[in-house]
């Protein structure tokens, strides 16, 4: 199921990331792509880059992301001695998820946070949501940074040895959470069916991550750059799944009660320097394993130029960044649950349905 959530509350919630904005509507992004491509630039859609999930070769899962450089990269961006001013969009993010957590009337004794990094998830709970948080990361720099204590919560850090291999026991766990770390996975497919494995049945799988089109104001003027001067294009961007996808593989990893909406955010930049600063702070570097050289600094020079004419703010001509975030919350089958009847097993047509309210006597 797909929805649209409201984002006036949101709002709020992002004034304080002092470089956080939301897009207000797709309308915008349609009518910056048709003044785009009426200028001679070609449309943000032809560079479009979706990556398949589920690519087979001979039985063997081909990887599209080395794990080893993920690992090196966001090790190295934990230990920046200004690590903290990177953390605006998984921080606000967090604060989204274990809000979402608020709204499920259930107890959660533990939860356990893939993906945790420098702990986000963890700065955001409270006692009334759970009392203990395992937080597993592949990146132990991030791991062993010290942890804002939160009165009444525990926490307990495990490194992962593989990215889509849990270390728990069937059945044992109420809650699993990710926080924009998914995107990086090379098999989700194993990865959403080792998390089904671990849940109690009716234990919920709660995740963010980044879908298609994030970034695509930087990946359309690293092409046209590159296209202007080198008459080619290389992957400097790495692919990001659907929507549908994400369902679909929830779906086959025997999840019920799916539900996706998506959200867009855009962050804003001085400069294009800045943007891909941020981006390294992050841990955001790009690690396909089909990875090009590093760009030509006439192509930096013509990417700064080709973003700045294309998606520069006019009144202060700071350049935005849009993210696209998909949310995501899934069930583990249960006996408990309830199930629909069969179809055309009604006894009453919604045609009548004023018909039936009115006849029912009020309480």
């Amino acid at each position: 199921m797909l929805c649209t959530r409201d984002m006036s509350s949101l709002t709020k919630r992002f004034l304080l990331c002092h470089r956080l904005r939301l897009v207000t509507s797709q309308a915008q992004l349609r009518h910056i792509s048709q003044e785009h491509s009426s200028r001679g630039h070609l449309s943000p859609k032809f560079y479009r880059q979706s990556r398949s999930v589920s690519r087979q070769t001979s039985g063997r899962h081909v990887s599209t992301f080395s794990s080893e450089r993920k690992v090196l990269q966001r090790n190295r961006a934990a230990q920046f001695d200004n690590h903290q001013q990177f953390d605006y969009l998984r921080d606000g993010i967090a604060e989204i998820l274990t809000d979402r957590i608020s709204d499920i009337s259930r107890d959660f004794p533990s939860i356990v946070d893939l993906g945790a990094g420098k702990g986000h998830v963890a700065r955001h709970v409270n006692t009334f949501i759970t009392q203990h948080v395992t937080e597993c990361d592949t990146a132990h720099a991030c791991l062993s940074l010290p942890r804002d204590p939160v009165a009444g919560l525990t926490t307990e850090q495990v490194l992962l040895e593989a990215e889509d291999v849990l270390p728990f026991e069937d059945n044992s766990k109420e809650l699993i959470i990710s926080n924009l770390w998914l995107h990086w996975v090379n098999n989700l497919p194993k990865l959403f069916k080792e998390v089904e494995r671990v849940l109690i049945p009716d234990g919920v799988f709660l995740g963010a991550m980044f879908a298609t089109d994030t970034i695509y104001q930087l990946r359309v003027s690293l092409q046209q750059a590159e296209l202007e001067r080198t008459g080619g294009i290389a992957s400097h961007i790495s692919p990001f799944v659907t929507p549908q996808d994400i369902g679909s593989l929830l779906n086959s990893a025997n999840f019920c009660m799916i539900t996706l909406d998506c959200e867009e955010l855009t962050v804003t930049y001085p400069d294009l320097y800045f943007l891909l600063r941020d981006l390294q702070g992050m841990g955001e570097n790009n690690c396909l394993i089909s990875q090009p050289s590093l760009l030509r600094r006439d192509v930096l020079t013509g990417a700064a130029a080709i973003y700045h004419d294309l998606y520069a703010d006019p009144t202060d001509s700071s350049l935005p960044l849009t993210f696209n975030i998909l949310y995501f919350i899934a069930w583990k089958r249960s006996a408990t649950q309830g199930v629909p009847k069969p179809r055309g097993s009604h006894s009453a047509s919604i045609a009548d349905l004023d018909k039936i309210i009115n006849s029912t006597p009020s309480s």
